[in-house]
């Protein structure tokens, strides 16, 4: 997966027809915008952020801006990059806004265990308490974490993603990777899991 490989010769169509209808301010753009890139949208919500009560507000919210921008958007190649980094940078923001609002006491920290569609119990607690771990990151280090690891992207298409260069999202991974391990040494399932996954190396 990722920029690695060549958009298939129908996705490039189809991103082509779409820009030829977003400049012509065809009626039809967000709906053909959707279809061609909506799981795309779906999928990066959910790597980063896990089960979240807001996902689909979140995908919204990120459609708005697609469709506000998407006229700037000269190349139909460039589309899926362009698409993962309006995302990334939606997702980054609402990150920030839950961090002041918590601050704050506006907002209780969310219950990423709820609407995990995970096959086991000890599968969804796992994943619960590893988004919960992850939500004690910074923004960036968390963001590039679950794109790089979770997502299993490619470090280019993660920078890209990210809107920074290859050496700053290494650093930002780096950094998330030490900090992810010292908070998850102090939870006992977390740290026998991670224990469990360097013995299979």
């Amino acid at each position: 997966m990722g920029s690695d490989i060549e958009p298939a010769p129908a996705v490039t169509a189809g991103a082509a027809a779409l820009l030829e209808l977003a400049r012509a301010g065809d009626p039809r753009t967000g709906e053909v915008l959707f279809d061609l890139v909506g799981a795309q949208v779906n999928r990066l919500v959910w790597r980063v952020l896990g089960a979240d009560e807001d996902h689909d507000d979140l995908v919204q919210e990120v459609f708005v801006a697609l469709l506000a921008g998407l006229t700037r958007v000269r190349e139909a190649d460039a589309l899926r990059g362009w698409v993962a980094a309006v995302t990334i940078n939606t997702v980054r923001s609402e990150i920030r806004r839950r961090r002041v609002r918590r601050w704050f006491g506006m907002q209780a920290a969310p219950d990423d265990l709820g609407h995990t569609p995970t096959a086991s119990h000890e599968a969804r607690e796992l994943l619960g308490r590893t988004y919960a771990v992850l939500g004690r990151l910074p923004a960036d280090e968390r963001i590039a974490f679950a794109l790089r690891f979770i997502d299993e992207q490619p470090l280019g298409d993660v920078a890209a993603a990210c809107s920074c260069s290859l050496a700053t999202v290494k650093r930002r991974i780096s950094a998330a990777q030490a900090r992810f391990r010292r908070l998850a040494e102090r939870d006992p399932m977390l740290a026998e899991h991670l224990r469990e996954l360097e013995v299979q190396r």
